[in-house]
């Protein structure tokens, strides 16, 4: 209810901005007022890859597409990729701090999140250490997307590995339509500093050449608790750069790329120094100090594209990528090697035939560490084999039928061999889409992605800490230790705790099937509906089983202690849960006068989970914990070209609480009744941007979370920042 009163105000001060420009401003706008009237593409015009590899009319897609062009990017106040994403239906994005985020599609939303495949330009993102995305890493300039494509169900067939509940392929602009001398700063609250350089220009008839830099700096959180008060001069500092080429000649389209992105995060971080280890010279349990994790990126590619008179097309792809981290929940680096190549045969009789094949080889390199070392950090991540070369490879067709002049069906397949596991998987589709009338569609379709294996889940162990002196008392007939004296106990005694959460080599593939129907609806450039329903059934969902624990004892300890006590747990993935997902996406944009654009979106699902095999009959907790997930998702997106000089954009966000089942809030009724829900979150984000005329500077001035300061995006459970009220002023000057 807060945030009405000051969204009216800002759009008042909106209003009299623009009044008092025109008092001063010049007549001619022509040149600018073109620029700032894009009117919405209809869905006949609107082209997009992702779902087939080939370029198609959204309208004719049969699949959930949808597309958040550059200009929705630049509204909508977002600093990072990750914001962007609350601008598509069926995606759940969520703020953990100032840099991190998860993002989930049709699915739990969870940080190793292995069911999403996220590409730049065709090139997946997706850490294989780390089986999820580093959102604040992402190697692209929010200036430089042409598009961010989504497409939400299984789209294993055309991209194998991770495509399971959805495909995010952000395209980048190419050289000839990249942003021209542009330099821009931008500061804000929280010490945030943003400087950005691009230019692009024609080498000569058909070469065109771009490139940029930025340089972003800011606190790791906003949290204004005044336990952090000690830590508030930590900061972020985040480097990109990237170059792109372009040469087009007739049936010839060749790109390169090359980029990076460097990230240094000031941590505060502690290493344990159990007594028994060095009893004389003990002081401290542990060591306190502020540190600096890295982490950095490089990537090249080169694109290749060919199209044949007889309207056949040929396109290759490779990339190269080189990927490092220091930190101990993902200490390796990785050399990326990625192939793909693709040929469609277009022909008026039979539609459209695509052949495919791909490979991946991943040079992966764990950090090691010693028995003791392992224990020192308050969590690590550790492997025995250190070194090991992933390889992957896949063949692919996808095959578009015209039945009939207004009907067309897609039969597609993916046979891919991982050689982590040794197996060949398959994964087919069948899709269907009917042409209703010259504005409508119906299509619907079945799909099966298997989620690629990795190391993390079959190799990796990932260990927890916690260390302290004379702060237990251990019972020897039980093994237990306490934190008071009971009878049978001896104490005080050190006390060193480690749970050890253990991979598994005999898990099974996990496979999900899709089921989708969906409609379009556009009428011309003025308002378009789409809308979809989706069952779906997951298969081999992991979870821990807990192994039991042992205790070693030592005599060693600190001098209030009478020795020490180590307690060693462990749990291990399994694979004894299936989850049924349904829901359903509802999307509009709508533009009633040329100047104003509203696009609203709606989302819905709910889980429903299944347990089978020995971890299941004694409680129902893993399932409940499934099924504990948000199921309403909305956004509405305002744009509003109050005058050629000036814009003003909203973005109302709103997802709602999780209810978790009264038999698993029981269980963890000791932290708190809210401790495993999710909470309810509404947002205002709002941008007001100023230019005087083309060859002036533009002035935007940004806010995010207007009224719904310091709230928090994740349960308790996961110990989440709270995320205040953020504002940013930004300055960009095109010379050119």
């Amino acid at each position: 209810m807060l945030i009405l009163p000051r969204a009216s105000l800002l759009y008042a001060v909106c209003v009299f901005m623009s009044f008092s420009a025109v008092a001063n401003i010049e007549q001619e706008f022509d040149e600018l007022d073109a620029l700032l009237n894009m009117p919405l593409d209809s869905l006949t015009e609107t082209k997009v890859v992702t779902a087939t590899k080939t370029s198609l009319s959204l309208s004719d897609v049969p699949a959930s597409v949808h597309v958040i062009t550059s200009k929705e990017i630049e509204r909508s106040s977002a600093r990072s990729i990750a914001d962007v994403l609350i601008l598509a239906p069926g995606l759940h994005v969520a703020k953990f701090s100032d840099y991190d985020w998860t993002v989930s599609a049709r699915s739990k939303n969870q940080g190793e999140n292995n069911t999403l495949l996220v590409m730049i330009d065709g090139r997946s993102t997706v850490n294989p250490m780390y089986s999820g995305v580093n959102w604040d890493t992402l190697p692209v300039s929010l200036d430089n997307i042409d598009r961010i494509e989504v497409v939400l169900g299984s789209v294993g067939t055309i991209w194998g590995g991770n495509a399971v509940n959805g495909v995010i392929n952000i395209i980048t602009k190419d050289a000839e339509n990249a942003p021209k001398a542009q330099v821009s700063a931008a500061v804000g609250n929280f010490d945030y500093k943003e400087f950005k350089a691009h230019h692009s220009g024609q080498i000569n008839d058909y070469t065109h050449l771009s490139g940029y830099i930025e340089s972003l700096q800011h606190s790791p959180f906003t949290d204004k608790d005044p336990h952090f008060n000690e830590i508030r001069h930590l900061k972020v500092l985040t480097e990109r750069f990237g170059m792109r080429a372009d040469y087009q000649n007739q049936q010839n389209t060749v790109s390169m790329q090359f980029g990076g992105i460097r990230s240094r995060e000031d941590y505060q971080w502690l290493q344990y120094t159990p007594a028994f280890l060095d009893p004389a010279s003990h002081q401290n349990d542990y060591d306190a100090f502020f540190t600096e994790m890295n982490s950095q990126e490089l990537f090249a590619g080169f694109q290749y594209l060919h199209d044949k008179l007889d309207g056949d097309q040929w396109e290759n792809q490779l990339w190269l990528t080189h990927s490092e981290s220091d930190g101990t929940n993902e200490p390796a680096s990785f050399t990326r090697f990625d192939l793909d190549t693709r040929y469609t045969f277009n022909t008026q009789d039979f539609g459209a035939l695509t052949i495919g094949a791909n490979a991946r080889i991943i040079d992966e390199e764990y950090a090691q560490f010693t028995e003791k070392e392992q224990y020192f950090s308050p969590y690590v991540r550790t492997i025995e084999d250190h070194e090991f070369l992933n390889q992957s490879y896949g063949i692919y067709t996808n095959w578009s039928i015209n039945v009939t002049d207004s009907t067309e069906v897609t039969l597609g397949n993916r046979i891919q061999y991982a050689n982590i596991t040794e197996e060949w998987y398959s994964q087919p589709q069948v899709r269907a889409l009917q042409k209703l009338t010259d504005n409508q569609r119906l299509w619907m379709g079945w799909g099966r992605a298997v989620i690629t294996p990795s190391r993390l889940e079959l190799d990796t162990q990932f260990q927890e800490n916690y260390s302290c002196s004379s702060c237990g008392y251990y019972d020897p007939a039980t093994g237990s230790v306490y934190d008071k004296p009971v009878n049978g106990t001896i104490g005080p005694v050190d006390y060193l705790q480690a749970y050890k959460y253990l991979g598994n080599r005999d898990l099974e593939m996990e496979s999900v099937d899709t089921y989708e129907i969906g409609y379009r609806y556009w009428q011309d450039n003025q308002f378009q509906l789409s809308m979809s329903l989706f069952y779906s059934q997951h298969d081999n969902v992991r979870a821990y089983k807990n192994l039991g624990g042992y205790v070693y004892t030592s005599s060693a300890g600190s001098d209030t202690s009478i020795g020490t006590v180590i307690h060693d747990m462990y749990a291990q993935l399994i694979d004894p849960l299936s989850q049924e997902t349904m829901g359903g996406e509802i999307s509009a944009q709508w533009r009633p006068i040329d100047v104003l654009q509203v696009n609203a979106n709606y989302s819905y699902k709910t889980i429903k989970g299944d347990c089978t095999g020995s971890i299941c009959g004694s409680n129902d907790l893993p399932v409940l914990d499934l099924e504990n997930t948000p199921s309403h998702y909305a956004t509405l997106h305002i744009m509003w070209d109050i005058h050629p000089t000036v814009w003003v954009s909203s973005v109302v966000n709103y997802v709602s609480a999780s209810e978790p089942d009264e038999a698993l809030i029981e269980a963890y009724k000791d932290y708190g009744d809210d401790y495993l829900v999710w909470p309810e979150i509404i947002t205002l984000d709002m941008s007001v941007n100023w230019q005087h005329k083309p060859t002036w500077p533009s002035i935007k001035v940004s806010a995010e979370n207007l009224g719904s300061d310091q709230l928090k995006e994740y349960p308790e459970q996961y110990g989440p920042f709270a995320n205040g009220t953020q504002y940013y002023a930004e300055i960009s000057w095109n010379f050119i």
